[in-house]
């Protein structure tokens, strides 16, 4: 019988990599590095102290606006308007932003985030809340995205009463998204640096991959910590839900990097949520029994993790056991359980992904909805996980909008535009004589999504039959860092098992074409007319396979 703990996790586990963590830690809290920070946060500590409690003598008598705990029901998942992250709840009411912890008595009440609850100084209402990690985000009514960072928000809160105090409230927020260092200077004189939510985004979230995760594992087992710098990313979900695109604050070319949707990407998903680079996304429909159903995938996927970074030195090389190099490709598309619906049972689109733990596999995963006898709550499990489970919230009100209507089509769920095709008229320019009867080019994207999510790979039948079935993997290139080129760097990949065939025309064709080399650079031209796919790096032992766009 399959366990259910961690059943769906998708890469192995090495207790050597154990080791690996333990050492950067050691170096986290005793290295030079932990010195340094540790000297100017006394030095700025000591700087600050007096400043805030100068604020604190001057801020005394003033009323400060708050809501009651009635007015604001706190989230349990996330909405537009409404976020929690592992200390705060935060909502949009009025727009301005509130705030307050999650260990706060239920009855306490909402304060402003910040001064006075906007994000600028011309006090432009806001629309849309995300937070994670250490940031958070807010839109405002002209798609402006403003960003900042909660680890310098500092609560006393008491467990028997409702009131809770401020100790310290640092918040700055920022409108310029790009910020490399040493580089946004200079680029932000020539590009708008200003990063503006997407026109008829259905969803948006940011995540932080950073302390309270620590690492993640790739899909070869090995572990990859993150103790001073961490990843952040703004997730979108499209307007027809199909496409995800996500921003970086070290990427100038801001919502222009995208994440292939599950099902080749076809799935069409109602709502996205976020936590420490892991993606949730949620479709619901109508059988042809009119019984509601739904589709959950979830993936763990960042500008570092799926290898476009060409910053970070990544290999194909399922042998490689160099710690810190990061095997890709990275983690695929996981289909969640569905819940299951009996009864009264039934499900709102809010969904929420929390980060509970250090490592990709510490995710909760929730949907809010309603269980088989009509009460108010949410399902929620572990990402790798097999059992929903259900936490009733009986305070929580769900306005009847939020559910499935009726009236959908009884069509199950609805799909995209076909966005791969498959070229079965291949033809090899070589030096080398070669056996091959078909070449095939299966789940080519023309917009070059083969990082992971599409299975771009191209096929070799041989005239005993037998199929090489090559992947061909696309990773940013350093030009995409700073906006200049979206152009990919590709590379062809023959897995290690053929090596171990005996056949010799399997052989005859690794010493012919590839000379035995397992990984080639190529380039990918993409014409009118057709597609051509070549090595690089190489002129006596060139190869060359052109596709026309006679498509099968």
């Amino acid at each position: 019988m399959l366990d259910e703990k961690e059943s769906l996790r998708p890469y192995p586990i090495d207790p050597i990599q154990d080791r690996v963590v333990r050492k950067i830690l050691r170096i986290k809290e005793k290295g030079p590095v932990s010195r340094t920070i540790g000297f100017f946060s006394n030095i700025s500590q000591r700087v600050t102290y007096p400043i805030s409690e100068y604020i604190k003598e001057k801020s005394k008598g003033k009323t400060f606006e708050k809501k009651e705990a009635s007015e604001i029901i706190f989230p349990l998942v996330c909405t537009p308007i409404d976020a929690i992250d592992s200390k705060f709840f935060y909502a949009i009411r009025d727009g301005k932003i509130w705030f307050k912890p999650i260990a706060a008595h239920q009855d306490s009440r909402w304060r402003l985030l910040g001064k006075n609850g906007y994000a600028n100084k011309k006090k432009t209402p806001l629309i849309s809340v995300s937070a994670d990690g250490n940031n958070i985000i807010v839109v405002d009514q002209n798609r402006v995205i403003h960003y900042a960072k909660t680890n310098r928000i500092i609560c006393k809160v008491s467990f028997i009463r409702p009131q809770w105090g401020i100790i310290q409230l640092r918040i700055s927020w920022r409108e310029k998204w790009f910020g490399m260092e040493g580089v946004s200077l200079i680029v932000n004189l020539f590009k708008d640096p200003v990063l503006h939510m997407p026109p008829n985004a259905r969803s948006i979230a940011v995540s932080h991959k950073g302390p309270d995760t620590m690492y993640y594992t790739d899909m070869n087992g090995k572990k990859h910590p993150d103790p001073y710098v961490g990843v952040t990313s703004i997730y979108t979900l499209n307007d027809d839900g199909t496409r995800i695109f996500f921003a970086d604050p070290w990427l100038h070319n801001q919502f222009q990097n995208e994440l292939t949707g599950p099902e080749d990407g076809q799935f069409k998903a109602e709502t996205l949520a976020a936590s420490g680079s892991t993606v949730m996304l949620f479709q619901r429909a109508r059988n042809e029994f009119g019984q509601e159903i739904n589709k959950i995938y979830t993936r763990f996927g960042d500008f570092d993790s799926i290898g476009a970074n060409p910053a970070l030195r990544a290999t194909y090389n399922k042998n490689n056991k160099i710690p810190m190099l990061r095997y890709i490709p990275s983690e695929d598309w996981i289909r969640q359980p569905s819940i299951i619906l009996d009864g009264r049972a039934r499900l709102t689109r809010n969904i929420a992904v929390l980060q509970i733990g250090w490592g990709q596999n510490n995710r909760q995963l929730r949907v809010q909805g309603q269980d088989i006898n009509g009460r108010n709550g949410y399902y929620f499990k572990n990402i790798y996980d097999m059992i929903w489970t259900f936490e009733i919230t009986n305070n929580v009100l769900i306005e009847e909008e939020e559910f499935l209507s009726n009236s959908i089509p009884h069509i199950g769920f609805e799909q995209g535009p076909q966005i791969i095709e498959n070229y079965t008229n291949g033809i090899l320019k070589s030096r080398t004589k070669n056996k091959l009867l078909e070449i095939t080019l299966e789940n080519f994207s023309r917009r070059g999504l083969n990082e992971r999510g599409l299975h771009t790979r191209l096929v070799l039948t041989l005239e005993n039959g037998f199929q090489l079935s090559l992947p061909l993997y696309a990773r940013r290139g350093w030009k995409s860092l700073i906006g200049i080129s979206g152009d990919n760097i590709w590379k062809l990949i023959i897995p290690n098992e053929y090596y171990d065939e005996e056949d010799e025309q399997i052989r005859e064709i690794l010493h012919q074409i590839f000379k035995n080399k397992r990984r080639h650079p190529v380039n990918v031209y993409e014409r009118a007319n057709e597609i051509r796919i070549t090595n690089v790096f190489s002129n006596f032992n060139k190869f060359e396979f052109t596709f026309s766009n006679k498509l099968h």
